[in-house]
């Protein structure tokens, strides 16, 4: 009797674990598929602006090349000192009324554009003509897509730049009179943008999170997204829309999968937003309440997929990413596995109870049945 009853422990521990590691599969499973629905949805959201700005680029090169070929045999001068005087230190800015808004000579009413050109004084026709193109383009691309993007500019590595921005409330008066003769306005970035051997097709390029040049504090960060011009390999200049990230960046942590964390991080592997640790590990030290960074970035980097769902090694967090084009960005959702494990467990202790209670009953009904039937007759 005692062998029976160790024989029946036994084989319930063994149903019990089986039972665990199937429901971990389903489990696991289940949760794989959702968080694959779920950060094609969330990834795609982030995608979508910067889509629209490749869409802005594209619309404002098309335009710029109609503009430029009917400027090349048109005298310029005149209408040129007009919209962008000599200032007294040498460059060239906006006139006040191409701000607070003015009719040109055609007809067309002009608002929202500010203008700085170092070295203004000495621009060559053909100069004139790329900037004229520039703010023609930036003021008509940029009114018509007002109501998706705050500013489109034109500018040149030569430090000048001429920008459509209404809505700044700076009101562009950095550029338009504020900003020193020597301001170099270029970025960092700007030479791999530039350059044919970083980019030979001329692909509109994001740089990484800054601080708008024109504030002196706060969290308020943006990405430029930009798209060099060229006509054959010279280069006739870029165009590009300073995007701000700050709402962007509060919304992508928002709503993350259960039991999960959502992270932004730039090209280089950077955190760029991260949430609270799932409530499960919230109590814990940071190192062991989400996984590092580093170790996350090194797991995608290994991973070839535009996006895509995996466990990590040790099996104890799931792993969704999304790659979002143009700023070369990985939106991520960190989900604790440790639930379902948990869940998992939970199910098969009571699934073991179930079996070793049903084979001790049947142990004790043989046992029963056996004493009735050697039970002497009185």
């Amino acid at each position: 009797m005692i062998g029976q009853i160790c024989v029946s422990i036994l084989l319930a521990g063994l149903t019990g674990l089986a039972g665990c590691r199937i429901l971990d599969q389903r489990l696991e499973a289940a949760q794989a598929e959702h968080l694959n629905a779920y950060i094609r949805v969330r990834a795609g959201r982030e995608q979508q602006m910067f889509e629209d700005a490749r869409r802005l680029n594209r619309a404002a090169e098309e335009t710029f090349r109609r503009r430029l070929a009917v400027l090349q045999d048109v005298p310029v001068d005149a209408e040129f000192d007009r919209l962008f005087p000599v200032m007294p230190d040498g460059t060239r800015r906006s006139a006040p009324g191409l701000y607070d808004g003015t009719t040109l000579s055609t007809g067309d009413y002009v608002f929202g554009i500010g203008a700085f050109l170092a070295d203004g004084a000495m621009m060559t026709d053909t100069e004139k003509r790329r900037y004229l193109a520039g703010f023609h383009t930036v003021r008509a691309v940029g009114e018509a897509y007002l109501g998706r993007f705050s500013n489109l500019y034109y500018f040149t590595p030569d430090r000048r730049m001429v920008m459509f921005a209404p809505e700044r409330e700076d009101r562009l008066v950095f550029y338009r009179s504020e900003a020193p003769a020597d301001f170099d306005l270029r970025g960092d970035e700007d030479a791999a943008l530039f350059d044919l051997r970083s980019n030979p097709n001329s692909e509109m390029r994001c740089t990484a999170l800054s601080r708008f040049v024109y504030a002196d504090g706060g969290d308020r960060a943006a990405s430029a997204c930009r798209q060099p011009v060229r006509d054959g390999d010279e280069l006739l200049g870029a165009f590009g829309s300073s995007i701000s990230m700050t709402e962007t960046l509060a919304t992508a942590l928002e709503m993350p999968p259960s039991h999960g964390v959502n992270m932004l991080f730039d090209h280089a592997g950077n955190i760029i937003s991260r949430g609270p640790p799932p409530a499960a590990r919230a109590g814990r030290e940071q190192a062991r309440a989400v996984l590092a960074p580093e170790d996350i970035m090194t797991m995608l980097r290994l991973d070839p997929r535009p996006f895509g769902v995996f466990v990590v090694p040790d099996g104890g967090w799931m792993i969704a990413f999304s790659r979002i084009e143009g700023p070369s960005w990985y939106f991520v959702s960190v989900v604790d596995l440790a639930p379902i494990r948990q869940t998992s467990r939970s199910w098969a202790q009571i699934l073991a109870l179930l079996v070793l209670a049903a084979m001790l009953g049947a142990l004790a009904t043989g046992a029963i049945l056996g004493r009735e039937k050697v039970k002497p007759v009185a």
